[in-house]
């Protein structure tokens, strides 16, 4: 009795700072959750992905960290390749991204800074656009954020957590770009999962 009063408890608790912090549920499909909310004084929606999955901490840290496979799980990524890598734990990279027609597509430079501790990864996204050069057939996207996190739950299984907000700068209307907020998370998860098992 005692152990479902505390279960309650901590589940209102959980459901008063999803209610504080803005976040409200837009997605949930195959066992993967999509909160979004809205950010004040942005036109555009900052998401955050959650599920369960099968695989290790180091199967994700080697999925993370190796830059030119994001083809294969990233939604819409057309290419990456690392930029600079400080050392194992600190990568920056340059991704191309598709964007529906007819709007031209985007490209972004990040960092990815990995900070393990036991059973649990986080991996700290920001943007870095004066790294490289832009190019003439993408347009540079400026402001970019987010992080994941991975936690162990047993031997086999992980959670995770996908929280992104990135602006695609250049003139599309923002309920394509919240649209796909929902859709491209969804996706990479989906895809993240099949690559963990």
């Amino acid at each position: 009795m005692l152990n479902a009063k505390i279960l309650i408890s901590s589940f209102m608790i959980i459901l008063l700072i999803m209610q504080d912090s803005g976040w409200r549920k837009s997605l949930d499909k195959d066992d993967i959750i999509i909160y979004t909310r809205k950010l004040e004084n942005e036109r555009f929606v900052e998401f955050l992905g959650e599920a369960s999955m099968m695989g290790s901490i180091e199967k994700f840290k080697n999925l993370i960290t190796g830059i030119d496979g994001y083809t294969n799980w990233i939604t819409d990524c057309k290419s990456a390749e690392v930029v600079e890598k400080s050392n194992a734990n600190e990568i920056i990279y340059h991704m191309k991204l598709k964007v529906p027609f007819p709007f031209e597509n985007r490209d972004i430079v990040q960092q990815i800074k990995l900070i393990e501790s036991t059973n649990k990864l986080e991996v700290l996204i920001s943007s870095q656009p004066n790294k490289i050069p832009p190019e003439k057939k993408f347009i540079r996207m400026f402001e970019a954020y987010g992080s994941w996190s991975v936690k162990a739950l047993n031997e086999k299984e992980v959670s995770i957590k996908f929280q992104y907000y990135a602006d695609p700068s250049g003139d599309i209307p923002a309920w394509l770009v919240n649209a796909f907020v929902v859709k491209s998370p969804h996706q990479t998860l989906k895809n993240l999962r099949e690559l963990m098992k």
